[in-house]
């Protein structure tokens, strides 16, 4: 039986794409080398947000785009080199470059196109770059980069239990009006997924560290993460969209293939800022 036979187009599909997305990330997550992990997740902060600009801010909008980048890798190399005050800082620089922009425009317009168009710039900050800067802090962590292989290895194992559970049994729908695929039974065969994977990894994180609240944290990052889902879904049902790009095989954008781990990675780094407290 050939592999076409075996797999379904969006099966294949979602193993190639993880065949040519994974190396470059363990890569990233194992190499002590701040280069290596700046290069490659700052490039992929800069993919997602050339397609939230596309879709959000709209293709003539190069000057924003550019301001948008900048202030992205301003948050990302403010977590890398300078921890949770970098990050803040860098933040705070990159939307102190959105109201440069309104400020440049103003003269142009002056009716709520240009508040709508800032409060899209502000939104793609607060979700794509302060969320995905904290790849950096929890790199920084106490087995930093186990951890970060952790919540990648769930999340990612999660989308895929979900996957082959709700295709199978299907059933009632989780949120059709947001996510029209989604079902209960992928949300629950990819919370036990979850918790398998869990109960499995918990000895290649630190020992202070139990089974337990390691199977009850990938129970959560598997519901957050599903969250983080169906707001990216929402985000572009009210937009009008399927996928933010056609950039991975036609399974979508890179965009998409993030929006559960982006909400994510603060929990992890907050679930082991808070344990690790004397």
């Amino acid at each position: 039986m050939s592999v076409p036979e075996r797999l379904t187009k969006g099966e294949l599909s979602r193993w190639l794409v993880a065949l040519v997305l994974v190396p470059p990330i363990m890569l990233s997550i194992f190499m002590d080398n701040n280069l290596v992990i700046l290069g490659v997740v700052g490039s992929m902060g800069a993919l997602c947000w050339w397609e939230f600009a596309v879709n959000l801010l709209g293709r003539e909008r190069v000057g924003l785009l550019s301001l948008a980048i900048i202030g992205w890798l301003a948050t990302a190399m403010g977590a890398l080199f300078f921890g949770p005050l970098g990050q803040v800082l860098g933040l705070t620089l990159a939307l102190g470059l959105g109201a440069f922009y309104l400020m440049g425009v103003l003269p142009e317009k002056e009716d709520r196109a240009v508040v709508n168009l800032i409060s899209r710039y502000a939104l793609g900050h607060l979700y794509l770059s302060f969320l995905l800067s904290f790849v950096f802090l929890v790199k920084q962590e106490y087995f930093g980069n186990r951890w970060l292989f952790f919540v990648i290895l769930v999340t990612a194992l999660t989308d895929t239990g979900a996957f082959y559970v709700g295709s199978r049994l299907k059933g009632p729908k989780l949120f059709p009006k947001v996510s029209p695929n989604k079902t209960i039974s992928g949300l629950v065969g990819g919370c036990l997924t979850a918790v398998i994977t869990g109960a499995l990894s918990f000895s290649y994180l630190p020992p202070e560290f139990s089974r337990t609240s390691i199977m009850v944290l990938s129970l959560a990052l598997a519901l957050w993460g599903s969250f983080g889902d169906l707001f990216e879904s929402a985000l572009k049902r009210a937009m009008g969209l399927k996928d933010t790009s056609t950039l991975l095989l036609g399974h979508g954008g890179l965009w998409d293939r993030l929006d559960s781990i982006l909400f994510n990675l603060p929990l992890v780094y907050f679930y082991i800022s808070f344990q690790m407290v004397p």
